[in-house]
């Protein structure tokens, strides 16, 4: 979230009837409406952003070599959070900030940057080996960003919407709750099934990279990193199945990454 708001940004809202200064939050949370307006803008440019690199995740696990089982599952899992993804960025947050008076977000707001080179870092090589290498760098990455979201933004985001008690924020609150925060959850599944299916059998050495891989999203987001230890009882001890991943079977209380804190 940029730190100043624009005079621009200030003046559209006053246009829409809103007051940019009126505070909202709590004293731990406190924020004002102009700078809830910029969250949402990264919040929207960053969820639209996802649907690009997990769209060529979905494509590298046909690529890597995988046991068929493995690569199918990646597969449609990774494709259906990328339709996921671009209807976060999109019908959620983005309808709630353009219905304050915002445009479309540009990629420069996204924790991802914008995007430009996914295709071309991501695309299938001629190794399959180096293609599930990629796969799982990519999917740590992700997954370190997708748990702080999940963990500490969408409840923040929350927080703001009911302290506001505008229709706007309560329409984002419902969203919230009914689609984004269970989608959300099962695409941390998905970070959750690679790294028990693909990291755990190569060995220790390969988990120190997932977990360096995790860290390095949870920074993008300015997240405290966490330690190995933490971060595996974050990771549960099996892979969640297929049905778990696709939305077809409730998560169990030690692959539903709400349970951890």
């Amino acid at each position: 979230m940029r730190a100043v708001t624009s005079e621009r940004t200030r003046g559209r809202l006053s246009d829409r009837g809103f007051d940019p200064d009126r505070v909202i939050g709590d004293a731990d949370g406190a924020m004002d409406v102009a700078g809830f307006y910029d969250l949402l803008e990264v919040m929207a440019a960053s969820e639209k952003a996802g649907q690009s690199p997990t769209y060529w995740l979905a494509r590298l696990a046909l690529s890597a070599d995988l046991p068929s089982e493995i690569a199918e599952t990646l597969f449609l899992a990774y494709n259906q959070q990328s339709a996921e993804e671009a209807g976060h960025g999109d019908k959620v947050f983005g309808n709630a900030y353009f219905s304050m008076g915002g445009v479309a977000p540009g990629g420069e707001h996204s924790v991802f940057g914008d995007g430009g080179d996914v295709a071309s870092r991501l695309k299938a090589r001629d190794d399959p080996y180096e293609n599930a290498q990629l796969l799982a760098r990519t999917a740590g990455r992700i997954g370190g960003i997708e748990t702080v979201a999940l963990q500490r933004l969408f409840p923040l985001v929350t927080t703001l919407c009911e302290r506001w008690n505008h229709p706007i924020g309560l329409d984002l609150m419902k969203q919230l709750r009914d689609v984004v925060r269970p989608e959300e959850s099962r695409h941390v599944l998905t970070w959750r099934y690679v790294f028990h299916s693909l990291i755990v059998p190569q060995g220790a050495a390969h988990i120190d990279e997932y977990v360096q891989a995790t860290n390095a999203g949870r920074s993008q987001l300015a997240a405290p990193t966490l330690a190995r230890d933490q971060l595996e009882r974050m990771l549960g001890t099996h892979a969640p199945t297929t049905r778990q991943l696709l939305g077809k079977e409730r998560a169990t209380k030690d692959t539903d990454p709400s349970e951890h804190r």
